[in-house]
């Protein structure tokens, strides 16, 4: 380690680290990154499982990076997913199935390789996967690099559903790292994301029509509610990133709250144009964070 690096330096190290592999992800045919690559010997440690959240977060790097068919395959493979096991969210929507039993929740955790659910007990309540989600599917449809067909649709116009349903703004889930469930403003701000992500692309021309035709359209009021019942709850909880008082579940800062500020922008990055409790909120969060990372 040294105390300051040049650009040299970083080019030489980013040279050792692509010669080395580091970069290089391999992924299963359909598009999908198992958690690890693992041999015969290891698979019982189920790392060969596929994590909604991880999945995303590999698909937008190659993105960023501008490997962009690689990320779409990913955001396709994914989206087939949820088609196949829409009705979970429809089962939640219409009140058929218990959203605080978490395995009727949509599972965030999967057999990638055949997209199919696993049938063992997980954390699935996990609001931040979903919302993410739908945040980079959205916004690579907005910008023309996704043709969502009327199937698309169909699943897309669940979600703000399915968040109205379990209440979103007020929802325990276990978040980022899949802990004791409770109120986090990381999860609340990934889906205040997805829908906001939603519409954008909706207020593209011709788009609030073409949801019309599904079977669980909805108004732009009704989404905007839905957004502000969320900000509203944001409002409250940050910088933190939950207030709840119990001890197992009051956390003053995470660093699963970074993702607030990139790349969902929740939190603003041109501190010119903030208001005075948001940049305090900004200023908060980054050093709590900062110290929170040395420890």
């Amino acid at each position: 380690m040294q105390a300051n690096y040049s650009v040299s330096d970083i080019q030489q190290l980013f040279e050792f680290l692509k010669n080395q592999g580091t970069f290089q992800f391999p992924s299963l045919e359909n598009g999908l990154f198992a958690a690890a690559l693992l041999k015969s010997d290891t698979e019982y440690t189920d790392y060969t499982s596929v994590w909604v959240r991880d999945n995303l977060y590999i698909a937008h790097a190659h993105y960023v990076m501008g490997e962009v068919k690689i990320a779409l395959k990913t955001v396709k493979a994914l989206i087939s997913y949820f088609n196949k096991y829409r009705w979970r969210f429809i089962k939640i929507i219409e009140g058929e199935a218990d959203p605080q039993n978490v395995m009727e929740r949509p599972h965030v955790r999967f057999d990638g390789k055949n997209l199919a659910e696993i049938n063992q007990k997980w954390a699935h309540a996990q609001n931040d996967a979903l919302g993410f989600f739908l945040w980079f599917y959205c916004q690579l449809a907005t910008q023309g690099l996704l043709n969502p067909e009327a199937d698309d649709f169909a699943v897309l116009t669940l979600f703000p559903h399915y968040f109205q349903a379990i209440r979103y703004w007020q929802d325990e889930d276990s978040g980022h790292w899949e802990e004791t469930r409770k109120l986090e403003a990381s999860s609340v701000g990934g889906v205040v994301a997805g829908l906001k992500a939603l519409q954008t692309l909706l207020n593209q021309r011709e788009k609030w029509s073409e949801i019309q035709e599904c079977d669980r359209a909805f108004s732009p009021s009704f989404l905007t509610e839905l957004i502000a019942q969320g900000e509203s709850t944001l409002e409250t909880i940050l910088p933190a990133e939950c207030i709840q008082p119990e001890p197992k579940k009051n956390r003053p800062y995470d660093t699963a709250l970074l993702f607030l500020i990139y790349p969902l922008q929740l939190v603003p990055e041109d501190t010119a144009s903030m208001t005075d409790s948001t940049l305090d909120c900004n200023l908060v969060l980054l050093e709590k964070i900062t110290i929170s990372s040395r420890r």
